[in-house]
């Protein structure tokens, strides 16, 4: 009886597919999992012990382009992240407060918080000694509900109506965004490699001190 065509083209679909390399498909297919399984339990467990023991054992990849970074009540997301120098990249910052009344939160990048003596020991202050944008060339587009912007010693350009950013004074480099807000934040990564610190020092401090702060490593190329 004469062979099916239907039948004919599995034959040779299985004939090929014995040809090839099936150890190495195995060990692709786990590498490819077990990085979906990593990116999800870092996304999950953003800055737990978990995240933290990854980072160690994996590292963390280097994001350029649009990053998108999201505030919320009180915490950001991502909470860490891997520039390197000379990248050019673009913060997407979005405030996605869920409390009621909406909270608003901004996005200060430094080293060193500034801290006070008091009666009750040494208490958080308003922001970082060390401010990242220092001297940094920044383009800010595409505002919305900005509640305060403070440019510091960053070279900023704006595109559209400045008035739209509500420029402040005082401070480090940071927008700060109503509940819904939103800016774009564009820059070449600095020659400033190692650790840095973010944080929302907003509501007297409060937010920075509940948790909402991450971590930035900078490398070199």
């Amino acid at each position: 009886m004469a062979e099916s065509p239907k039948n004919s083209a599995l034959d040779e679909e299985n004939t090929q597919g014995s040809q090839d390399p099936p150890d190495w498909s195995r060990r692709q297919f786990l590498f490819s999992v077990g990085a979906v399984t990593v990116a999800g339990l870092i996304g999950t467990f953003g800055g737990s012990t978990i995240a933290r023991a990854m980072r160690e054992v994996f590292g963390s990849q280097v994001e350029t382009g649009n990053i998108p970074l999201y505030a919320l009540d009180y915490y950001y997301i991502p909470n860490y992240m891997t520039w390197q120098v000379g990248d050019r990249i673009t913060i997407a910052f979005r405030n996605r407060s869920q409390s009621h009344p909406g909270k608003y939160h901004e996005w200060v990048v430094g080293r060193h918080v500034n801290t006070e003596n008091t009666v009750f020991g040494v208490e958080t202050q308003d922001g970082f000694a060390e401010d990242f944008f220092d001297g940094v060339h920044v383009t800010l587009s595409n505002p919305r509900d900005v509640n305060n912007f403070v440019p510091n010693k960053a070279i900023v350009t704006y595109e559209g109506p400045k008035s739209l950013y509500n420029i402040a004074d005082g401070g480090n480099f940071s927008p700060t965004l109503n509940p819904g807000g939103a800016v774009d934040i564009t820059f070449t990564v600095p020659d400033k490699p190692g650790l840095w610190n973010y944080g929302c020092f907003v509501q007297h401090y409060e937010h920075y001190r509940m948790g909402m702060r991450g971590t930035i490593n900078i490398v070199r190329a």
